[in-house]
């Protein structure tokens, strides 16, 4: 069987030259600019949820939505949901005073993509 031909990989490759880190960043700068002045209200009210659950309960959060007034708490486990829980009915009438709009608040419990695989 003949050996196959020797391949140069310090040849340059046909295509754009690489670019900075510092590159990336500036040109995603302005698309992320943009985002936050079409969504001001956004960060009101994640503040507002964080606020009410304090350092400790905040970490054990996976996700948070608004949708139609409606906030969704996504937590890592159905222990740290049931503390988020109490938590966070002390502080509802809080939170409708900082966010306008709000309707109502759930927990639910979704575990982060990687924790264990189930069997």
């Amino acid at each position: 069987m003949p050996k196959r031909p020797h391949r140069d990989k310090r040849a340059v490759r046909p295509g754009a030259a690489p670019r900075t880190v510092g590159d990336l960043i500036s040109a995603r700068l302005p698309t992320l600019a943009q985002r936050a002045s079409t969504q001001p209200g956004q960060s009101e009210w994640q503040v507002a949820v964080m606020d009410a659950l304090g350092p400790d309960l905040a970490n054990k959060v996976n996700g948070c939505n608004l949708d139609s007034g409606r906030i969704t708490v996504n937590a890592e486990s159905a222990a740290w949901a049931a503390r988020m829980r109490f938590a966070l009915a002390d502080a509802q009438e809080s939170i409708g005073n900082r966010v306008p709009g709000f309707v109502e608040l759930k927990v639910r419990v979704r575990p982060s993509r990687t924790g264990r695989a189930r069997r």
